[in-house]
């Protein structure tokens, strides 16, 4: 068992494959949304679950799943204003 210093509660350890079971659970469930890696890891602690490598197996997560490099923060406008042709 391992003590939250933030939040003073007792978390369990768990392996690495167990983590990556919970992340994927967390991520994909019936509850599941494209969230930031850390919000993702961040809800893992949060109930109750602890391992190392937590943030690194989570980002490994965010960048094979699809949806979330598409809803992934990107600009949608062009570098430079848009030149009107004229038509011939």
């Amino acid at each position: 068992m391992r003590k939250s210093v933030k939040e003073g509660i007792l978390q369990k350890c768990i392996t690495q494959e167990e983590g990556a079971k919970l992340l994927l659970e967390i991520h994909s469930g019936s509850y599941g949304n494209h969230v930031a890696l850390r919000t993702l890891v961040g809800k893992a602690f949060r109930a109750g679950f602890y391992w190392p490598t937590a943030i690194i197996d989570a980002e490994d997560l965010v960048r094979r799943c699809e949806g979330c490099q598409f809803f992934a923060k990107q600009i949608h406008v062009p570098a430079q204003e848009l030149q009107t042709i004229p038509a011939s």
